[in-house]
């Protein structure tokens, strides 16, 4: 009778064991993880290539000189954006209409070369919907212009001529529209800071500071305005 009892504890206690490993070695669990989140696509940002007409009508020296400026515009953040400005710089083209259906002589004609380099960062007023390089803007502006007028051929070809230097420091506010055909158009205003010197550059190979009173008091202030329409094409 006890050999009886003991088999069938042995029995009872295998079973057991033996069911209980299956459910551990059965039992699977499943890890949830958290999704993770979708990132919202970044905007597309493009380069805009412009150029400014009314820098062709007054530009770098008013009233001497015209400006063929060549703009480019790239976004630095969805706020930001980096622009330059190459300029080559010539004779106002009102006075080359004027000196041609006038017929002036060669010795009051006015010959002018030169260069401007401008550098702005901007700072777009943009929200959740909109980015850089379209909307309003804020942005400070540096800008720095030389140019070399000579009256008449004779002191042009015998390298007498008047040296300009402009630098300006400015605070400029504007808008950017855009988006139609990928053409751009640009007005902007603002104020700051200028310095303007003026040489003498005479045949004799001597350079002078030259006397600006005669240009009146805006010009020789350090006070500076400036106003721009830019159109261009975004890419």
């Amino acid at each position: 009778m006890l050999r009886l009892i003991l088999v069938a504890f042995t029995i009872v206690v295998f079973v057991y064991t033996t069911n209980a490993t299956e459910l551990v070695t059965s039992d699977t669990i499943i890890e949830v993880k958290a999704l993770p989140k979708r990132k919202k696509p970044y905007p597309y940002q493009p380069v805009v290539l412009k150029t400014s007409p009314t820098a062709l009508f007054a530009g770098g020296i008013f009233p001497l000189t015209s400006e063929y400026r060549l703009t480019i515009e790239m976004a630095s953040s969805r706020t930001q954006s980096e622009q330059l400005s190459i300029s080559l710089i010539q004779k106002n083209i009102f006075f080359y209409l004027f000196e041609r259906t006038q017929g002036t002589s060669t010795n009051r004609t006015f010959k002018v070369s030169g260069w401007r380099l401008q550098y702005a960062h901007k700072f777009y007023l943009v929200n959740r919907n909109h980015y850089a390089p379209y909307g309003f803007y804020v942005a400070p502006l540096v800008s720095y212009t030389n140019a070399q007028v000579s009256y008449g051929l004779s002191r042009y070809y015998s390298q007498t001529y008047w040296d300009f230097n402009h630098f300006n420091l400015d605070l400029t506010i504007g808008v950017q529209m855009g988006k139609v055909n990928r053409l751009t158009l640009e007005i902007y205003a603002g104020a700051g800071y200028k310095k303007n010197t003026v040489y003498y550059h005479s045949n004799t190979f001597k350079v002078t500071p030259f006397d600006t009173s005669d240009f009146g008091e805006f010009y020789n202030s350090n006070v500076h305005l400036l106003f721009g329409i830019n159109i261009g094409w975004s890419k």
